[in-house]
């Protein structure tokens, strides 16, 4: 009978032992359930739960057994705790202290520092970041636990909240809907990730009172509630309690859209309709469909741009924010910007003022969603988002015409002349029929070819992409391409040349002082260069004519 009785103990120690005896009771069933799936499906509860050691195996029998005896005398808890000690993890992964940092998603991490050092002062445990049941996953990681520790209490971007400490600078392009962003311009320009990429509240992750009485109701315990080193003594290092059963929990994510713009500009720009937030959303204009700016669908916030601090009062932005993040190149775009909304807006604003004053009393309703649109450019500074600003000023002209029909007037034309035709290059450089420089040595204005020649911008320039992957120029045309066409015309020389008629040139003969023979002896340009389709350089036997 002895022989019967020990050979019976020893099943019942040997099947008390095994996860599916675990999963018979019913409040271990969610944690079975969920080991079942993990990557530990293949190791038994017990191998983690009772650290290894020279009385482990009589350590696991027994509480084997305890755990049959609680059941059927029904003394076990509704809320079962269990621990998992380091040396257990370790047993098998006792290289991960070894391999230095590996990469999890897009985090580089050591567990070398975190088990081995203080971490803000505090012991951690493999299961400080290793939760026991995270979402259905068994002892995975526990990111929410990560980000507290990280940013609890710290400046952005400093500290344990530097980008750096996890991240790696990408080296590829990412896409966010249309818009594309080369990561390497971040180390290129000295950018900061903060300027796009919205950091977590530093002020969030408290620890409510009220949750300590969750587990506590000793007087005693309670009054310690501020002695934050042996609350983390006892509840991390000494015993797995999940950080966010106390803390409040931060979230480390970019927030879409509205949320991007919202933040401490809201307290001069408003919670509620801010024109300059709408602008940079792409909303609330009349007759015109939401159209985001890049800019704000990548989640760059206002800091992003607004850099310099004016007189301690207001943070300004300017070409500089541009050019900070883009290159030297978007200053001249920059400026373009800001010139044709200037114009748009005046010109809009002096025929919107004269039809309000003809149509008197009749104009309040009927040219109510032409002002409201000229308003928010204005109000909502047009810059913020510039193809919606153009948008809005053309609907804002439509309507204003509709209104006109209605009250007997004529329709008047846009005080501006927009290229006809369709191009990528304009998503960026509307407007361009506006601007004015030196090109090919001559003075050279967009308009007349954009506009009235319609010749589209890829005749004469390169693409971006094709500068930055092959070294390209931005050029595609020379003299003899524009000579071609001008001089087939006729035109009066001084139309394109007329900072080289007021020069003086170096050549084979000596100095040439064009405006002395231009203005002072009277002569033609072709006298010297000849006529046709091509400039021909002047010989000595013209020169010899008159020297």
């Amino acid at each position: 009978m002895i022989g019967i009785g020990l050979i019976m103990t020893y099943g019942v120690m040997e099947a008390s032992s095994t996860p599916a005896f675990c999963g018979t009771c019913h409040v271990m069933a969610p944690y079975y359930d969920s080991w079942k799936t993990s990557n530990h499906s293949d190791i038994a509860c017990v191998d983690c739960h009772i650290a290894p050691g020279i009385t482990a195996e009589l350590r696991k029998k027994y509480e084997a057994v305890s755990m049959v005896a609680r059941y059927f005398t029904g003394t076990y808890g509704m809320n079962p705790w269990a621990e998992v000690e380091d040396a257990a993890c370790l047993e098998c992964h006792e290289r991960r202290l070894l391999k230095g940092k590996v990469l999890f998603g897009s985090v580089l991490f050591d567990h070398g520092p975190h088990l081995t050092e203080l971490r803000r002062g505090k012991r951690l445990r493999c299961t400080s970041c290793h939760s026991q049941i995270v979402q259905g996953s068994h002892i995975t990681v526990t990111q929410t636990t990560c980000t507290l520790c990280h940013f609890k209490g710290q400046t952005p971007g400093e500290g344990t909240a530097e980008c750096a400490v996890c991240h790696e600078t990408p080296s590829t392009v990412v896409a966010a809907e249309d818009f594309e962003f080369d990561h390497g311009d971040v180390s290129r320009f000295g950018m900061d990730c903060v300027a796009c990429h919205t950091p977590p509240s530093a002020e969030s992750g408290g620890v409510p009172k009220e949750r300590c009485l969750s587990c506590h109701n000793q007087p005693s315990r309670l009054e310690r509630y501020e002695d934050g080193d042996e609350l983390h003594l006892t509840h991390v290092t000494e015993h797995k309690v999940e950080c966010t059963h106390c803390h409040l929990e931060i979230e480390h994510v970019v927030p879409r859209h509205l949320e991007a713009a919202r933040t401490e500009c809201s307290t001069c720009h408003g919670s509620g309709h801010s024109p300059q937030r709408d602008l940079y959303a792409g909303i609330g204009g009349k007759a015109v469909p939401p159209m985001p700016d890049v800019m704000f669908q990548a989640g760059i916030r206002c800091e992003g741009c607004h850099l310099d601090d004016h007189e301690g009062e207001t943070r300004r932005a300017g070409e500089i924010s541009c050019m900070s993040c883009h290159g030297p190149g978007y200053r001249s775009l920059f400026k373009t910007w800001g010139e044709v909304l200037d114009e748009r807006t005046r010109s809009l604003r002096r025929q919107m003022d004269d039809t309000t004053r003809r149509l008197g009393g009749a104009a309040l309703e009927s040219l109510k969603d032409a002002h409201f649109n000229l308003r928010l450019v204005e109000r909502g500074q047009g810059i913020h988002n510039y193809r919606y600003s153009l948008a809005l000023l053309d609907a804002s002209h439509r309507l204003m015409n509709e209104a006109r029909s209605g009250g007997g007037l004529a329709e008047v034309r846009t005080p501006w002349t927009p290229v006809s035709y369709s191009s990528d290059c304009l998503s960026c450089h509307t407007g361009i029929e506006i601007q004015q420089g030196d090109s090919l040595g001559v003075r050279f204005s967009h308009g007349p070819h954009v506009v009235r020649s319609e010749i589209d911008c890829l005749e004469c320039h390169t693409t971006h992409q094709q500068r930055e992957s092959d070294g390209a120029a931005a050029l595609t045309i020379d003299g003899s391409d524009c000579a071609a066409c001008h001089h087939g015309q006729k035109r009066v020389c001084s139309s394109c040349h007329s900072e080289l008629v007021e020069s003086t040139i170096e050549t084979d003969l000596g100095d040439f002082a064009h405006q002395a023979h231009v203005e002072e002896m009277e002569l033609e340009c072709s006298y010297c260069h000849g006529e046709g389709p091509l400039f021909s350089s002047p010989d000595e036997e013209v020169c010899s004519d008159c020297h």
